[in-house]
Protein backbone atom coordinates (compact mmCIF):
# COMPACT_ATOMS: atom_id res chain seq x y z
CA UNK A 1 0.00 0.00 0.00
CA UNK A 2 2.85 2.46 0.64
CA UNK A 3 4.60 1.43 -2.06
CA UNK A 4 1.32 2.28 -4.06
CA UNK A 5 0.83 5.80 -2.76
CA UNK A 6 4.30 6.54 -3.21
CA UNK A 7 4.23 5.95 -7.16
CA UNK A 8 0.80 7.35 -7.16
CA UNK A 9 2.26 10.81 -5.68
CA UNK A 10 5.30 10.49 -7.95
CA UNK A 11 2.71 10.09 -10.89
CA UNK A 12 0.94 13.36 -9.20
CA UNK A 13 4.44 14.92 -9.35
CA UNK A 14 5.68 14.27 -13.07
CA UNK A 15 2.05 14.99 -14.15
CA UNK A 16 1.85 18.80 -12.41
CA UNK A 17 5.81 19.05 -13.76
CA UNK A 18 4.50 18.29 -17.33
CA UNK A 19 1.63 20.29 -17.05
CA UNK A 20 4.25 23.18 -15.81
CA UNK A 21 6.31 22.72 -18.79
CA UNK A 22 3.41 23.27 -20.69
CA UNK A 23 2.18 26.00 -19.44
CA UNK A 24 6.32 27.69 -19.98
CA UNK A 25 6.16 26.59 -23.63
CA UNK A 26 2.54 28.26 -24.07
CA UNK A 27 3.46 31.36 -22.58
CA UNK A 28 4.49 34.18 -24.98
CA UNK A 29 7.96 35.15 -25.06
CA UNK A 30 10.10 38.01 -25.49
CA UNK A 31 13.78 38.19 -27.28
CA UNK A 32 15.93 41.01 -26.23
CA UNK A 33 19.41 40.95 -28.18
CA UNK A 34 22.57 42.91 -28.20
CA UNK A 35 24.96 42.48 -31.00
CA UNK A 36 27.10 39.78 -29.28
CA UNK A 37 23.70 37.74 -27.11
CA UNK A 38 20.70 38.07 -26.68
CA UNK A 39 18.29 36.30 -23.70
CA UNK A 40 14.60 35.39 -23.38
CA UNK A 41 11.83 36.01 -21.89
CA UNK A 42 8.63 34.43 -20.91
CA UNK A 43 5.72 36.13 -19.84
CA UNK A 44 5.28 34.60 -16.78
CA UNK A 45 9.04 35.48 -15.76
CA UNK A 46 8.54 39.36 -16.38
CA UNK A 47 5.55 39.69 -14.89
CA UNK A 48 7.08 38.01 -11.72
CA UNK A 49 10.08 40.41 -11.66
CA UNK A 50 10.74 42.96 -9.33
CA UNK A 51 10.98 45.56 -11.73
CA UNK A 52 7.53 45.75 -12.45
CA UNK A 53 5.25 48.05 -11.61
CA UNK A 54 2.11 49.97 -12.38
CA UNK A 55 2.47 52.63 -14.87
CA UNK A 56 -0.58 54.69 -16.25
CA UNK A 57 -0.24 56.35 -19.76
CA UNK A 58 -2.43 58.64 -22.01
CA UNK A 59 -2.23 55.56 -24.52
CA UNK A 60 -2.43 56.92 -28.08
CA UNK A 61 -3.19 53.03 -29.78
CA UNK A 62 -6.26 52.50 -27.44
CA UNK A 63 -7.21 56.16 -27.12
CA UNK A 64 -7.68 56.10 -23.45
CA UNK A 65 -5.99 56.43 -20.05
CA UNK A 66 -4.37 52.85 -19.49
CA UNK A 67 -2.51 51.30 -16.83
CA UNK A 68 -0.50 48.51 -17.35
CA UNK A 69 1.83 46.29 -15.16
CA UNK A 70 5.34 47.15 -17.05
CA UNK A 71 9.09 47.00 -16.59
CA UNK A 72 11.41 49.96 -17.38
CA UNK A 73 12.57 48.92 -21.25
CA UNK A 74 16.36 49.90 -19.33
CA UNK A 75 16.32 47.18 -17.25
CA UNK A 76 15.81 44.81 -20.05
CA UNK A 77 18.64 46.69 -22.04
CA UNK A 78 20.87 46.51 -19.09
CA UNK A 79 24.51 45.08 -19.57
CA UNK A 80 23.89 45.51 -23.19
CA UNK A 81 26.18 48.18 -25.02
CA UNK A 82 24.23 51.32 -26.77
CA UNK A 83 26.20 53.57 -28.80
CA UNK A 84 24.82 57.55 -29.21
CA UNK A 85 23.63 56.90 -32.34
CA UNK A 86 22.37 53.19 -32.15
CA UNK A 87 18.86 52.46 -31.97
CA UNK A 88 16.40 49.89 -30.68
CA UNK A 89 14.51 47.66 -33.42
CA UNK A 90 10.78 46.77 -31.82
CA UNK A 91 9.88 44.08 -34.06
CA UNK A 92 5.67 42.83 -33.57
CA UNK A 93 4.60 39.30 -34.17
CA UNK A 94 3.56 40.07 -37.78
CA UNK A 95 7.15 40.95 -38.34
CA UNK A 96 6.25 44.30 -38.62
CA UNK A 97 8.74 46.92 -37.43
CA UNK A 98 10.09 50.28 -36.12
CA UNK A 99 13.33 51.64 -35.23
CA UNK A 100 14.01 53.79 -32.06
CA UNK A 101 16.43 55.86 -30.99
CA UNK A 102 18.80 54.53 -28.07
CA UNK A 103 18.97 57.65 -26.13
CA UNK A 104 15.17 57.80 -26.24
CA UNK A 105 14.66 53.74 -25.16
CA UNK A 106 17.52 53.95 -22.66
CA UNK A 107 17.51 57.34 -21.42
CA UNK A 108 18.70 57.93 -18.12
CA UNK A 109 17.11 61.29 -17.81
CA UNK A 110 13.66 59.19 -16.33
CA UNK A 111 11.92 63.04 -15.34
CA UNK A 112 12.18 63.98 -19.18
CA UNK A 113 11.13 60.22 -20.51
CA UNK A 114 10.82 56.91 -19.80
CA UNK A 115 10.39 53.50 -22.01
CA UNK A 116 8.52 50.73 -20.48
CA UNK A 117 7.42 47.35 -21.83
CA UNK A 118 3.66 46.69 -20.87
CA UNK A 119 2.71 42.72 -19.89
CA UNK A 120 -0.29 41.54 -20.55
CA UNK A 121 -1.67 39.90 -17.46
CA UNK A 122 -3.13 36.50 -18.39
CA UNK A 123 -6.02 37.16 -15.37
CA UNK A 124 -6.69 40.51 -16.54
CA UNK A 125 -5.97 40.39 -20.21
CA UNK A 126 -6.00 43.67 -22.21
CA UNK A 127 -8.93 44.60 -24.45
CA UNK A 128 -8.88 44.37 -28.66
CA UNK A 129 -7.25 47.70 -29.96
CA UNK A 130 -10.06 50.08 -31.12
CA UNK A 131 -10.73 49.75 -34.95
CA UNK A 132 -9.16 46.57 -35.69
CA UNK A 133 -10.66 44.04 -37.71
CA UNK A 134 -8.90 40.94 -35.72
CA UNK A 135 -10.44 42.65 -32.17
CA UNK A 136 -6.64 41.61 -30.54
CA UNK A 137 -5.48 43.11 -28.14
CA UNK A 138 -1.76 44.97 -28.14
CA UNK A 139 -0.85 42.15 -26.33
CA UNK A 140 1.49 39.61 -25.22
CA UNK A 141 3.90 42.84 -24.91
CA UNK A 142 3.98 46.75 -25.52
CA UNK A 143 6.48 49.37 -25.46
CA UNK A 144 5.03 52.29 -23.60
CA UNK A 145 6.41 55.28 -22.93
CA UNK A 146 6.16 58.38 -20.00
CA UNK A 147 7.58 61.72 -20.48
CA UNK A 148 7.26 65.59 -19.95
CA UNK A 149 5.42 67.43 -22.56
CA UNK A 150 8.22 69.30 -24.38
CA UNK A 151 9.62 65.61 -25.27
CA UNK A 152 8.65 64.45 -28.53
CA UNK A 153 7.77 60.47 -28.82
CA UNK A 154 6.34 59.30 -32.17
CA UNK A 155 3.18 57.05 -31.92
CA UNK A 156 4.95 54.23 -33.83
CA UNK A 157 6.89 54.12 -31.32
CA UNK A 158 4.55 53.20 -29.53
CA UNK A 159 5.09 49.26 -30.82
CA UNK A 160 2.74 46.93 -29.35
CA UNK A 161 2.24 43.27 -30.45
CA UNK A 162 5.95 42.80 -29.44
CA UNK A 163 7.77 39.84 -30.11
CA UNK A 164 11.50 41.25 -29.88
CA UNK A 165 13.95 43.87 -28.89
CA UNK A 166 17.04 44.23 -30.85
CA UNK A 167 19.91 47.22 -30.70
CA UNK A 168 20.95 47.98 -34.17
CA UNK A 169 23.10 50.74 -36.02
CA UNK A 170 20.36 53.83 -36.70
CA UNK A 171 18.50 54.26 -40.18
CA UNK A 172 20.81 56.36 -42.00
CA UNK A 173 24.02 53.92 -41.19
CA UNK A 174 22.16 51.03 -42.15
CA UNK A 175 20.26 52.74 -45.29
CA UNK A 176 22.72 56.00 -46.32
CA UNK A 177 20.08 56.26 -49.04
CA UNK A 178 18.24 58.63 -47.29
CA UNK A 179 20.35 60.92 -46.32
CA UNK A 180 20.53 64.60 -47.15
CA UNK A 181 24.28 66.34 -48.63
CA UNK A 182 26.34 68.56 -46.96
CA UNK A 183 24.56 71.41 -49.09
CA UNK A 184 21.62 71.55 -46.72
CA UNK A 185 22.35 73.95 -43.67
CA UNK A 186 22.37 72.04 -40.09
CA UNK A 187 18.88 73.21 -38.85
CA UNK A 188 17.67 72.96 -42.46
CA UNK A 189 13.60 71.74 -42.28
CA UNK A 190 14.81 69.21 -45.11
CA UNK A 191 16.65 67.83 -42.10
CA UNK A 192 14.05 67.92 -39.73
CA UNK A 193 11.85 66.36 -42.48
CA UNK A 194 14.16 63.23 -42.62
CA UNK A 195 14.36 62.69 -39.01
CA UNK A 196 10.26 62.99 -39.09
CA UNK A 197 9.94 60.34 -42.28
CA UNK A 198 11.98 58.16 -39.85
CA UNK A 199 10.15 58.56 -36.63
CA UNK A 200 6.51 58.64 -38.48
CA UNK A 201 6.70 57.00 -41.67
CA UNK A 202 9.81 54.46 -42.39
CA UNK A 203 8.08 51.65 -40.23
CA UNK A 204 5.36 51.16 -43.19
CA UNK A 205 7.40 52.41 -46.45
CA UNK A 206 10.34 52.27 -47.96
CA UNK A 207 11.93 55.21 -49.94
CA UNK A 208 13.97 53.64 -53.17
CA UNK A 209 14.09 50.39 -51.55
CA UNK A 210 15.89 51.78 -47.93
CA UNK A 211 14.20 50.40 -45.23
CA UNK A 212 12.22 47.33 -44.21
CA UNK A 213 8.59 48.61 -43.92
CA UNK A 214 6.28 46.54 -46.07
CA UNK A 215 2.72 47.96 -44.84
CA UNK A 216 2.81 50.85 -47.29
CA UNK A 217 4.08 51.53 -51.08
CA UNK A 218 7.64 52.42 -51.94
CA UNK A 219 8.00 56.36 -51.59
CA UNK A 220 10.64 56.81 -53.90
CA UNK A 221 9.95 54.08 -56.71
CA UNK A 222 9.15 54.07 -59.37
CA UNK A 223 8.31 57.81 -58.75
CA UNK A 224 8.70 60.02 -56.15
CA UNK A 225 5.68 60.40 -54.56
CA UNK A 226 5.58 63.75 -54.59
CA UNK A 227 5.28 64.24 -58.42
CA UNK A 228 2.04 62.44 -58.96
CA UNK A 229 0.65 63.89 -56.51
CA UNK A 230 -0.54 68.09 -55.68
CA UNK A 231 1.15 68.94 -52.67
CA UNK A 232 -1.60 70.04 -50.56
CA UNK A 233 -3.48 66.58 -51.79
CA UNK A 234 -0.35 65.08 -50.47
CA UNK A 235 -0.09 66.45 -47.35
CA UNK A 236 -4.05 66.15 -46.95
CA UNK A 237 -3.51 61.96 -47.40
CA UNK A 238 -1.04 61.81 -45.02
CA UNK A 239 -2.83 63.71 -42.42
CA UNK A 240 -6.24 61.65 -42.75
CA UNK A 241 -5.56 59.03 -46.07
CA UNK A 242 -9.82 58.13 -46.00
CA UNK A 243 -9.63 62.09 -46.85
CA UNK A 244 -8.85 61.33 -50.06
CA UNK A 245 -8.80 57.63 -51.47
CA UNK A 246 -10.34 54.55 -49.44
CA UNK A 247 -8.80 51.23 -50.64
CA UNK A 248 -9.93 47.51 -49.17
CA UNK A 249 -7.42 46.47 -46.75
CA UNK A 250 -6.63 50.12 -45.91
CA UNK A 251 -3.96 50.05 -42.82
CA UNK A 252 -2.45 53.90 -42.35
CA UNK A 253 -4.15 55.68 -39.58
CA UNK A 254 -5.05 59.15 -39.63
CA UNK A 255 -2.55 61.49 -37.62
CA UNK A 256 -3.48 64.25 -35.87
CA UNK A 257 -1.89 66.90 -34.39
CA UNK A 258 -0.58 65.28 -31.62
CA UNK A 259 1.00 62.32 -33.43
CA UNK A 260 1.99 64.87 -36.21
CA UNK A 261 2.17 68.76 -36.48
CA UNK A 262 2.04 70.56 -39.35
CA UNK A 263 5.54 72.34 -39.41
CA UNK A 264 6.29 68.48 -39.39
CA UNK A 265 4.27 67.20 -42.01
CA UNK A 266 5.59 70.17 -43.94
CA UNK A 267 8.89 69.28 -43.40
CA UNK A 268 8.48 65.19 -44.30
CA UNK A 269 7.37 66.78 -47.88
CA UNK A 270 10.19 69.42 -47.33
CA UNK A 271 12.20 66.17 -47.76
CA UNK A 272 10.36 63.77 -50.34
CA UNK A 273 10.45 67.06 -53.06
CA UNK A 274 14.12 67.39 -52.22
CA UNK A 275 15.03 63.40 -52.88
CA UNK A 276 12.86 63.67 -56.21
CA UNK A 277 15.51 66.60 -57.58
CA UNK A 278 18.19 64.85 -56.42
CA UNK A 279 17.05 61.80 -58.82
CA UNK A 280 16.70 64.05 -61.28
CA UNK A 281 20.24 65.63 -61.21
Amino acid sequence: MAAARLLAAALLGAVAWLAALSVAAQSPTLTVAGRDSSRTFTQQALLADPNVRSVTVADPVYRRTMTYRAIPLAALLKGIPINADDHVQARAIDNFSVSIPGRLAASADTAQVEAFVAIDDPSAPWPAIPGKRDKESAGPFYVIWQGAPSVNVSSEYWAYRLAALAVTDSPLKRWPGLAVGPDVPAGDRIRTGLDSFVAVCMACHRFNGEGEGDQGPDLGRPMNVTEYFQIPALKKLIRNPQSVRQWPDQKMPAFDQSALSDSELDAIVDWLAYKARQQRR
